[in-house]
Parts: structure tokens; C-alpha cells; sequence
């Protein structure tokens, strides 16, 4: 197969790799022309363009098989309702039409945040419930750029936790340490939600499974077989170890306050490799 990944950082990156021991011809894309040399080693193809350059993304994609938009704002300039306004569209929105127009197979990695809350009721949040939290920026905008990639027929939607485990993230202790720092030790994050969260190596892994078994449509991506501890009960372990106070929930992004379901994922094979992060710090600390 020909296949273009629109957004060559960790991930892209990682995925090529596999891709291309698999026997696959992998194009790339970046934005930053200091990057392509250090990518050429690693693709067929590297592209330097944005992915709201309809023109640029067509002629990438030309004959390719399938696009995998792996395309994520960058934090460090989303501060403002308005930044995360512009951001977010352009980003996620506008490059997911622009590889739809492009290929009608899109592979879009998405994120929880697409179900706000959860809304009502107990049971497990599966690819089936609602989405929510239609205002904030980072959930609507999740939400057009699936509907983007999936307007081809062909598409698939992967929702993705929080991400951890690439070269150069910030550990969880050091999130809570730059929380105290920059943020007077507040956090925009809710309490009562359960902390989910995939190394960057299951992302990857899920990813290649999905365009070796030709999937389409939306899955949920997290372990299926346990629910992890909330973000206060992650907080409050890490602060109390780091001897810090602890962290005043604002509750301003939401997130799914019930269990993720990925089942229909897992009946398909894939499987989460990595454990919890977190897991084993709160245990220690309500031994």
C-alpha cells in the first residue's frame, strides 16, 4: 500500500517505521523545512506543507491508498479561548478536509475529549454515546475534524487518551510540578474523572492494526479490562510524594467521568500492552 501520514512527529514517525517494514511505500509531511532532512531517512516521500493547503495535501496524496492524520495543537500556543479557537480548526479541522478531499480512506486520531462528560447514566461510555461539550474548543473541533475524515465512506476514527511515553513529554509529576509553578497550583482538568492514558507505542500499534485490517468507522482505544484512577487520586499521590499541596480542580475541560469502553476494538484482536502509569504510585499511597 501507499500510504501518507499527514503530521511526522513521534508517532507519525514510529508508525512509518513499522509501515514500512511491513513492505509499505510511507510519505510524510512536516511543517518545519529544518525537519526534512532528519525525516528522509525514515519515509519514501517528505512533503513540506501544511494540512490547510488543500493543493499541497492533493498532490501528496496523490495515489496513496490511505491518509493518516496524526496532527495535534500545540499547548504551548493554546492559552487563550481565542488561540485554542484557531488553533484547534486549523489543525485538526481543515487538514482532515483536505485529506478527505484528498484519499476517501482517512485514518483520523481523535481523543476522548469528544465525549465531554459522558453525560447521564452509568453504564460504560462506548462509540455509541452522545459526544458532548459542544463549546469548548478542543471538543468541537475533535468532533468536525472525525466527521471531516470519515465524509469520504472509506475513514476511520481512532479516540485516544492522554498520551504518554514519546521522547521529551513532561512525566506526571512534572505536569503537576508546572501546574504549582505556572498555574498557582490550580489545574483546568476534572476531579472525579477517570485518568486515562496510552503510551505512545499502543497509539502507534493501534494505528497499524487498523490499516492492516482494513477497519472503518470509530473506536474507542484504552485498556479495556480495568478503569484507572481518577485525576485527584493521581494528583493528590504525586503531590503528597513530591511534598507539594494539593491541586485545586476547575473543572473548565471535561472529561468522561464514567468507564471508556473499547470493546469493539478489542473484538477485533488489538490489545493495550502498556499498563496504568499511575497505578501503582496511588496504590502505594493508600496502602
Amino acid at each position: 500500500m501507499q500510504i501518507l501520514i499527514i503530521g511526522t512527529g513521534h508517532v507519525g514517525k514510529a508508525l512509518a517505521q513499522q509501515l514500512r517494514a511491513s513492505g509499505h511505500s510511507v510519505a510524510g509531511t512536516t511543517t518545519t523545512p529544518e525537519k526534512v532532512a532528519e525525516l528522509q531517512p525514515l519515509l519514501d516521500e517528505v512533503f513540506l506543507l501544511k494540512g490547510n493547503e488543500t493543493s499541497k495535501v492533493a498532490a501528496a496524496a496523490q495515489d496513496c491508498d490511505a491518509v493518516v492524520v496524526t496532527v495535534a495543537p500545540n499547548w504551548k500556543t493554546t492559552n487563550t479561548p481565542e488561540e485554542r479557537e484557531r488553533q484547534y480548526k486549523e489543525v485538526l479541522v481543515d487538514t482532515c478536509e483536505s485529506a478527505s478531499a484528498a484519499c476517501p480512506r482517512v485514518i483520523f486520531c481523535s481523543s476522548f475529549s469528544v465525549y465531554g462528560d459522558g453525560g447521564e447514566g452509568d453504564a460504560p461510555i462506548d462509540e455509541m454515546t452522545p459526544t458532548g461539550n459542544h463549546e469548548e474548543p478542543s471538543s468541537r473541533y475533535y468532533q468536525e475534524a472525525e466527521r471531516a475524515a470519515l465524509a469520504g465512506g472509506n475513514g476511520c476514527v481512532l479516540r485516544f487518551p492522554d498520551m504518554y511515553g514519546a521522547p521529551g513529554d513532561m512525566s506526571y509529576p512534572d505536569r503537576v510540578k508546572a501546574s504549582h509553578e505556572y498555574f498557582g497550583g490550580k489545574t483546568v482538568f476534572s476531579a472525579d474523572a477517570p485518568l486515562y492514558a496510552i503510551h505512545v507505542e499502543d497509539v502507534v500499534s493501534a494505528i497499524y492494526h487498523v490499516i492492516d485490517m482494513g477497519l472503518q468507522g470509530t473506536f474507542n482505544i484504552c485498556d479495556e479490562e480495568r478503569v484507572p484512577f481518577t485525576n485527584k487520586q493521581v494528583f493528590d499521590a504525586i503531590c503528597a510524594v513530591e511534598e507539594l499541596a494539593p491541586l485545586d480542580f476547575l473543572n473548565q475541560v471535561k472529561a468522561p467521568l464514567r468507564k471508556i469502553s473499547a470493546r469493539k476494538i478489542y473484538e477485533t484482536g488489538y490489545r493495550i500492552n502498556h499498563d496504568d502509569p499511575n497505578a501503582g504510585l496511588v496504590e502505594r499511597h493508600n496502602a
